[in-house]
């Protein structure tokens, strides 16, 4: 009978906190004020003990739950995971709050730390640009909904960094097609690239392919077009030398 309560116990905190990751809640933890809690989860996290913190603002759910400490706790529960890298499981808890909350004024930084999680989610240029796609995207997104936000010139800087890492991406997977001949999959990459890219100040690499692959595919004015641009834009590229080739 005792076994039966204890897991009653484990299943009724299960439900309270809402969230099946907290694994420390303990079912039989005494009931502190919820200001205690909170009080003890702020001060963990200012001394970088995540795994208290989490622990003591996951109690206020679980013994106070609908308070205005539970309010607060959603929050900063996801700088706790972000601090501790678990982004995916951050995003989840700033979109809870901002789903349960979606007037407070700290809607905006969490959604700032909802873009800001996908940054530092980021694989490198070589593998899967998802994150950095959706770091772009939220990104925009805030600055659309809140042009005057804090954050602006942060996002610029976050945006400016994304896009090149996007355009690495890209150049990167159109170059992998060239390389294996597959020049039609190339330019179809490379289209999409000269559509997006085409204002930017590092994209040499971009019109010196586009120009090859163009040439493969036996479509030899719009190479030169590329090849042209290339050297009025880029006098001093190493790719302008490399040109020479396509005229032997």
């Amino acid at each position: 009978m005792k076994k039966i309560i204890w897991v009653g116990g484990i299943f009724l905190a299960f439900l309270l906190t809402g969230c099946a990751s907290h694994k420390k809640i303990i079912p039989h933890e005494v009931e502190k004020p919820a200001f205690e809690w909170y009080n003890e989860g702020i001060q963990d996290y200012i001394n970088h003990d995540y795994n208290e913190a989490e622990h003591a603002l996951t109690m206020i759910s679980a013994q106070h739950p609908g308070s205005v400490y539970a309010k607060r706790a959603t929050l900063i529960l996801g700088d706790v995971y972000f601090a501790k890298g678990d982004y995916m499981l951050a995003r989840d808890y700033y979109k809870q709050f901002i789903k349960l909350y979606p007037k407070s004024k700290d809607v905006v930084y969490a959604k700032y730390k909802i873009a800001l999680s996908w940054y530092k989610s980021r694989n490198g240029y070589k593998l899967d640009a998802t994150p950095v796609r959706k770091a772009i995207e939220a990104f925009l997104d805030l600055l659309k909904e809140y042009p005057n936000n804090p954050y602006r010139d942060k996002i610029y800087y976050f945006l400016t960094q994304c896009v090149e890492e996007l355009y690495k991406h890209e150049l990167f997977v159109a170059k992998f097609y060239a390389d294996l001949d597959e020049f039609k999959a190339a330019e179809n990459r490379l289209d999409y690239m000269y559509k997006h890219f085409k204002n930017v100040k590092f994209n040499d690499g971009m019109l010196y392919l586009m120009g090859k692959v163009y040439w493969a595919l036996g479509k030899k004015k719009e190479a030169e077009e590329f090849f042209k641009e290339l050297k009025e834009k880029y006098p001093n590229s190493k790719y302008t030398k490399e040109i020479k080739e396509f005229n032997k």
